[in-house]
């Protein structure tokens, strides 16, 4: 049973290492969260935050605007980062958004796409990229090593025009018109489309960018596009006191998408390797059954003669009573052995110790009737004093032991 079982686990523990190859696969799951380590994950946009911002506390927000807990509309110099597929805030939450941003704070949106609402607040045209739709809608972008994304600064707001790209998915957008009574531009798509403005608003600014794929680990981590991350945190205050990475738009989108319905088995058949390993299990769990479902005859172990140790006995407690001198005690003792003996030996009652019982002893033993007589003698003998000598006592033990050696 435990070899079974072991051969079980170290197929297990195989099949797992195999089927992690696939982990080294090229993950192309746009997610944008702040804890994926994969291509189109941002974590390491989140960690470079604290070199961007050394004296700022970093801080992550889960709520509406309505309900925030780390962010107030009575201070000043905070930012709020919203990287997201798309930014879908309610009227509630624009107003909020406003008020946060006309008190002296910041808020920069990067998302591939703005909702009609959101549009019409900030007063901006968007255009729909080439493969916005395919994209957009899905968590999934197949790899294509032709596919590539660019972005360009503006030379007004920046000392030379810097060009950024990387050879991963183009989950971007572009502004076709904005309102230049409040923007102005900051960069440009690769086909010198507008993607990202700042909005003025009193104190504060709205800096809104089309291009969040700018902000994943695949881009950051290609050649030196982390600058280009460096330059959008400079056109934030460098003196903020909090930087807030907004997570709550983000999971509206995941809480948005219809998810499938999962069994009971859905947790281990999700991956791969766990799915291999569980069907291998399975299939060796039901060989086992077929092959062991006879019942087997459990081996009966092997039991040594038993020995009589009586003799080894009656030699301890003879021992134990010659060497306290109790002479009488241990004759008495051997005279009891030699009757039990007689009786459980020859059969011969031993109620009366006289000539019958000699006679009896004598035919059936074919000792001398004379030997027989000077063991009952003795005994007697032994019975009616009050101690006897330890030299009565050796030819009282002579007498019984030639007796023994002798029947």
């Amino acid at each position: 049973m435990k070899k079974i079982f072991t051969y079980i686990l170290y197929c297990f523990i195989a099949l797992n290492f195999c089927a992690c190859k696939k982990l080294h696969e090229f993950n192309d799951t746009i997610t944008l969260k702040r804890n994926d380590k994969i291509p189109y994950g941002t974590y390491a946009a989140y960690r470079l935050l604290q070199n961007e911002f050394p004296h700022a506390r970093i801080e992550t927000n889960q709520n509406a605007p309505t309900g925030w807990k780390n962010l107030s509309n009575d201070s000043t110099n905070q930012v709020l980062l919203i990287v997201t597929k798309s930014f879908d805030p309610s009227e509630d939450d624009l107003d909020y958004l406003t008020g946060f941003v006309q008190k002296g704070n910041y808020v920069f949106i990067s998302t591939s796409q703005l909702t009609r609402n959101a549009a019409r607040f900030f007063k901006l045209t968007t255009k729909q990229h080439y493969n916005y739709y395919a994209i957009g809608l899905h968590l999934h972008h197949e790899f294509d090593p032709f596919d590539s994304t660019a972005v360009i600064l503006d030379t007004a707001s920046f000392h030379q025009p810097f060009y950024y790209q990387y050879p991963g998915a183009d989950f971007t957008n572009q502004y076709s018109s904005f309102d230049s009574s409040f923007s102005y531009p900051l960069g440009y798509s690769k086909d010198s489309n507008l993607n990202i403005i700042a909005i003025h608003s009193l104190k504060g600014t709205f800096f809104v960018h089309s291009a969040p794929v700018t902000f994943t680990n695949f881009f950051l981590l290609y050649k030196n596009n982390r600058e280009y991350f460096e330059k959008l945190m400079a056109l934030l205050p460098a003196d903020a006191k909090k930087i807030v990475w907004d997570e709550y738009y983000l999971n509206q989108n995941f809480n948005n998408t219809p998810q499938p319905k999962q069994g009971l088995l859905s947790v281990i058949l999700k991956f791969a390797n766990f799915q291999w390993a569980f069907w291998v299990a399975l299939l060796l769990l039901g060989l086992y059954l077929l092959t062991e479902i006879k019942r087997k005859q459990r081996m009966i172990p092997e039991y040594e003669k038993p020995k009589n140790d009586s003799l080894e006995f009656v030699t301890t407690v003879g021992k134990l009573y010659y060497e306290k001198a109790d002479h009488k005690n241990l004759a008495e003792k051997l005279s009891l052995y030699f009757l039990d003996h007689v009786r459980s030996q020859y059969k011969i009652s031993t109620a009366e110790i006289n000539d019958s019982f000699v006679q009896q002893l004598a035919v059936k033993t074919g000792k001398a009737a004379n030997d027989i007589h000077a063991i009952t003698n003795m005994m007697h003998a032994i019975n009616l004093s009050d101690a006897i000598t330890q030299k009565q006592l050796m030819d009282y033990y002579e007498l019984l032991e030639q007796f023994y050696k002798t029947t």
